[in-house]
């Protein structure tokens, strides 16, 4: 027999309360299938007095969740969400949505978000010293002074809202720690942080300028591309309106996405594209990283300097690995930026091809 919802949550705040399972079952079979906090608290006030007044008390007290759902607060569905999200040991997870309830309770608000009993587990968990369970606990957004900037502007407010929250994936779930550290200090760089869920394409990238031929190695690839699961198309902008609308009409057929350094109707805008081009046609390349060498020899004595590139390097494997998850191969595609201005050159090349990272064809 199917347990209603309702019925199920009751149980879940009696347990939290400390109720029996004895008490639990005279009680449910008192009010039945269909429980009115009234009703219940009527039969607990024969069972239990002082477990009747603090489950008067509990079933005051709602959560507001994001899918515009009311619900009784219940400190296990915190224990089951740190658990599931987490992976922290259960223990750990209760004795966090315990301190949560008591938080929640000496603030004594009247409206209560699912938002706000997550923002104050996460601030436990790095209280605990659990970054790692911190990262796979927070929730992606963006502040409200952020948006209604954003929402001034009218101009495609939902694409960029989206990519301010998948940059925000990217830097939380995707880059290991220290090619973050080398982001936010200048010496490197990762072209498409903003799309951490097309990193698997590959993208039909020539310089033909005949169109006939441009078409017909656009074929070949359609046709040829056995290992690419979303493949993208450089469009040229000197083709014509005819040629975009074959292109359109190719690009709903085949799923493959439109990409141009120009605006053109219909067209993907990228300097540089996610996807692999050039002169690496069989590889599915997961990102660009653009490696500033000049700053990180100029910002560090030499031998320092190369321990950085080693430090970069390792972050590099670190992200391919993390990006495998997504894709079923490929290589991180990098570019080294400065190196005619190092004297280190040679050694700065045989350095990086030690960890067999792709580096783009002259």
């Amino acid at each position: 027999m199917a347990v209603s919802p309702r019925l199920m949550s009751v149980v879940a705040k009696l347990m939290d309360l400390g109720a029996t399972p004895l008490e639990i079952a005279q009680v449910l079979e008192a009010v039945g299938e269909s429980p009115d906090e009234e009703g219940i608290y009527r039969e607990l006030r024969k069972i239990n007095p002082d477990l009747a007044e603090s489950f008067r008390r509990e079933m005051n007290l709602f959560v507001w969740r994001s899918d515009l759902r009311k619900e009784p607060f219940t400190r296990s569905r915190i224990t089951k969400s740190l658990t599931r999200e987490t992976g922290i040991p259960k223990s750990l997870a209760e004795k966090i949505a315990r301190e949560v309830e008591e938080r929640v309770r000496d603030t004594n608000l009247t409206f209560i978000t699912s938002s706000l009993i997550r923002e104050l587990a996460l601030i436990k968990l790095i209280e605990y010293g659990m970054e790692e369970a911190y990262r796979k606990y927070a929730r992606l957004g963006i502040p409200v002074y952020d948006l209604l900037s954003m929402a001034r502007k009218k101009e495609a407010l939902e694409e960029r809202v989206a990519r301010k929250i998948l940059t925000q994936y990217s830097i939380l779930y995707l880059l290991p720690k220290p090619l973050l550290e080398a982001i936010y200090e200048g010496y490197a760089e990762v072209k498409g942080i903003s799309d951490p869920f097309v990193p698997f394409a590959q993208t039909y990238f020539t310089r033909v300028t005949d169109v006939e031929r441009w078409f017909q190695g656009l074929a070949y690839y359609l046709i040829g591309r056995p290992y690419v699961d979303i493949p993208s198309i450089y469009v040229p902008p000197s083709l014509e309106e005819h040629h975009l609308e074959v292109l359109r009409a190719i690009s709903r057929g085949a799923g493959a996405i439109l990409w141009s350094t120009e605006e053109l109707d219909g067209v993907k805008v990228s300097e540089i594209p996610v996807y692999s081009f050039g002169r690496v046609p069989d590889r599915r390349v997961l990102d660009l990283v653009v490696i500033d060498v000049e700053r990180v020899f100029i910002s560090s004595p030499a031998p320092e300097a190369l321990k950085t590139l080693e430090e970069l390097a390792s972050a590099l494997e670190g992200y391919q690995e993390r990006k495998r998850e997504l894709a079923r191969s490929g290589n991180i595609y990098v570019r080294l930026e400065g190196m005619d201005r190092v004297e280190r050159r040679g050694e700065v090349e045989e350095f990086f091809s030690r960890f067999r990272l792709l580096k783009p064809s002259e």
